[in-house]
């Protein structure tokens, strides 16, 4: 297990709004999509409940979608993670790293009281004085 990060929170590192794309959005969109906002993953939500994710779609996803030669107007919902690991809030960083290395993933969703706030990447944690944090 990682040691206490300082006092630092999951919340502290969410910088931006969370990129989001709807279940129907085509493999090609959400790539257009990952690359204008310079993210690795975005999360798939129904517009009528966005507090609520149905799945994460990240780079990983689509190159396994594009290896098996899956057309890229293929939605979304084919090929994104429904098995969402998710991490609250006011977790300290620790947790947040330990999870992405139990799981083997890059991003996870933040989560406040059950609603969807954010996504944080491991770029995130790795930041250099986080790192020193993390030690």
């Amino acid at each position: 297990m990682v040691a206490a990060a300082g006092g630092m929170k999951v919340r502290d590192l969410i910088r931006k709004p969370p990129v989001t794309v709807p279940p129907t959005a085509t493999l090609l969109e959400a790539a257009e999509t990952l690359t204008s906002h310079g993210v690795g993953a975005v999360v798939v939500v129904d517009p009528s409940n966005p507090d609520k994710p149905l799945g994460i779609l990240s780079e990983r996803d689509i190159v396994k979608a594009i290896s098996a030669k899956m057309p890229l107007s293929t939605p979304v919902e084919a090929f994104m993670s429904t098995d969402l690991v998710t991490v609250e809030a006011e977790e300290p960083l620790s947790r947040a790293a330990d999870l992405m290395w139990m799981y083997n993933i890059r991003h996870l969703v933040v989560v406040e009281r059950g609603k969807f706030v954010g996504v944080i990447s491991v770029r995130d944690l790795l930041e250099p004085n986080r790192r020193r944090q993390l030690c």
